[in-house]
C-alpha cells in the first residue's frame, strides 16, 4: 500500500502499525496494533486524518503528484500546513 492508502485505512478503521516494504520504494507493510516486530511504527488516526483532510483539499492534478510523495515528504507538508507555517 502508498503512504496514502494506509493513512485512509487508519482513518477509517483505526490505529495500525505500518513499515516500509523492502525492495518496493513508496510502499508500506501494515498490522494491527500489539503484533509487530522490529521496525514497525505507529501510524495514529489523528495523523491519519490531517493527511486525508489535505489530500481531499487539494486539486486533482496535485492530488496524484501527493499519491507518489513518500511518507517523509507528505508528513512533513502536511504538518507545515497543519500548523499554519
Amino acid at each position: 500500500m502508498t503512504f496514502l492508502e494506509c493513512c485512509q485505512t487508519v482513518r477509517k478503521h483505526g490505529l495500525r502499525m505500518i513499515r516500509p516494504r523492502e525492495h518496493t520504494p513508496g510502499l508500506y507493510d501494515m498490522r494491527e496494533p500489539f503484533e509487530a516486530g522490529a521496525g514497525w511504527v505507529w501510524l495514529d488516526a489523528t495523523t491519519a486524518n490531517v493527511v486525508c483532510q489535505i489530500f481531499d483539499a487539494l486539486s486533482p492534478d496535485r492530488q496524484e503528484t501527493f499519491k507518489t510523495l513518500p511518507a517523509s515528504v507528505i508528513l512533513k507538508f502536511c504538518w507545515r500546513i497543519a500548523n499554519g507555517i
